[in-house]
């Protein structure tokens, strides 16, 4: 029988999309925030905007992986999942490299080119890529982390924050050998997320979960305060401003998450709206951080230097995120319509001949 998406999950999915648009706004414009003094607006932009987006990014894998916890620990079905997803990140990664041949080609690389054609293996998008390397090994790190039982996963859990979230989640000079856009960030997380989901499913309590909210923008809005001044003192780091919203094991960035996950999973309602919206969140991701489309968007069309000091700022920067989210969701659904009535029809099923068993040897013995 076919389960019926809880919408609060499916709305959790769109706003995280929406949370990568606004740290892209923020991060890749071609307004430079970090060298400005502090204001209001810089501490909006630096302390919320900015780290919302990794936050986003948490979330998208927090709501992946706490299904696929669930599921079975096969591999054929994990590459059936990303043999699925391929489809999607080929057809935009060609689409989206034509339509900049026809309107300006001077936006893309040889490098950009090559992407189009292998956008998964040459890390086109780092999240699909990394995403797809995890769905490989998870049916492997589900066996191993459900064979070491719950004392010992808990103990796993504890060490990995320490390591990560804490020892290498406070400075962005302390690493701990955790390195950006990489695989072994959705390890760390399946493997926090999967004691949670196995063992302590109620672990978080909706005023625990807001708790965790608070104090991770509180802290992130601290360290744009603390650090602004001494940063523009030296001349030199500016990004250091905002160090702890950097990167998705950075502490702040994961309070945020797990609280957000958190409080959205405690409530259950559906809206066949909201669930059909939140099928086209990944075509967000991929369509604005596509490099030429980063570049048109952020240091062209919506350039904020005109519109830093304005009071407005945060107004704009919100609309602007949410008129680009409500375009390339426009955009997917005509790519759902076009899927629809082509491989979308039996989807998986060139997969599936693929994966046909060899032919079983009947045992011809002496009878």
């Amino acid at each position: 029988m076919h389960k019926t998406r809880n919408s609060s999950i499916e709305l959790l999915r769109i706003i995280a999309a929406y949370l990568i648009v606004l740290r892209h706004f923020v991060g890749a414009n071609a307004f430079d925030v970090w060298a400005q003094p502090l204001s209001f607006n810089k501490i909006i932009l630096e302390g919320i905007l900015y780290p919302s987006g990794k936050v986003g990014v948490v979330l998208f894998f927090l709501i992946s992986a706490w299904f696929l916890c669930e599921s079975t620990t096969d591999l054929k079905a994990a590459l059936r999942r990303a043999w699925i997803l391929e489809r999607e990140i080929l057809f935009y990664s060609l689409a989206l490299t034509t339509v900049i041949l026809i309107t300006d080609r001077s936006l893309l690389t040889p490098k950009t080119l090559i992407s189009a054609v292998l956008p998964t293996s040459t890390d086109l998008w780092w999240y699909t890529t990394s995403y797809m390397v995890f769905l490989i090994l998870c049916p492997f790190l589900t066996i191993g982390l459900k064979s070491l039982g719950q004392q010992t996963h808990r103990n796993c859990c504890l060490a990995c924050i320490l390591l990560w979230s804490i020892g290498g989640g406070l400075t962005s000079f302390v690493s701990f050998d955790m390195t950006k856009e990489n695989v072994l960030i959705f390890i760390y997380l399946y493997t926090l997320v999967s004691y949670w989901r196995w063992y302590r499913p109620e672990l978080i309590a909706r005023r625990t979960a807001t708790v965790l909210v608070a104090l991770g923008y509180a802290t992130s809005i601290a360290s744009v305060l603390v650090l602004t001044p001494i940063t523009l003192a030296l001349d030199r780091g500016t990004h250091q401003q905002t160090m702890l919203g950097q990167n998705e094991w950075m502490l702040p960035v994961m309070l945020i998450g797990f609280g957000s996950f958190a409080i959205a999973k405690q409530h259950h309602f559906t809206s066949k709206i909201i669930n059909s919206i939140a099928k086209s969140t990944l075509a967000i991701y991929l369509i604005t951080v596509y490099p030429p489309i980063s570049t048109l968007l952020w240091k062209q069309t919506f350039n904020m230097k005109d519109i830093y000091h304005d009071p407005w700022l945060t107004a704009y920067a919100l609309g602007i995120a949410a008129l680009t989210t409500a375009t390339c969701i426009a955009i997917d659904y005509i790519r759902r319509g076009i899927f629809t009535i082509s491989i979308d029809r039996n989807p998986g099923k060139w997969f599936n001949q693929l994966w046909k068993p060899p032919m079983k040897e009947h045992n011809h013995g002496n009878q």
